[in-house]
C-alpha cells in the first residue's frame, strides 16, 4: 500500500488548520467527496431512534 511521507501529512495538517478544515484528508483531491460522506453520516445518525429497529426485533 503506498504511503504518504510524514512531511506531506504535517504540511497538509497545518494547511488544513489554516483553511479551517475540521477533518484533514491529505490524499483526497476532491474535497466534495468528503462532504458527501459527512452528509450521508448525518443522514444515518440523524435518523437514530431510542427504539430497536424493526429488522432486529424477534419475528
Amino acid at each position: 500500500m503506498p504511503r504518504m511521507s510524514a512531511d506531506d501529512v504535517v504540511t497538509a495538517a497545518l494547511r488544513g488548520l489554516e483553511l479551517g478544515e475540521i477533518v484533514c484528508a491529505p490524499g483526497v483531491e476532491d474535497a466534495s467527496l468528503l462532504d458527501t460522506v459527512f452528509q450521508a453520516d448525518l443522514a444515518v445518525f440523524g435518523a437514530q431512534s431510542p427504539e430497536l429497529a424493526t429488522r432486529y426485533r424477534a419475528g
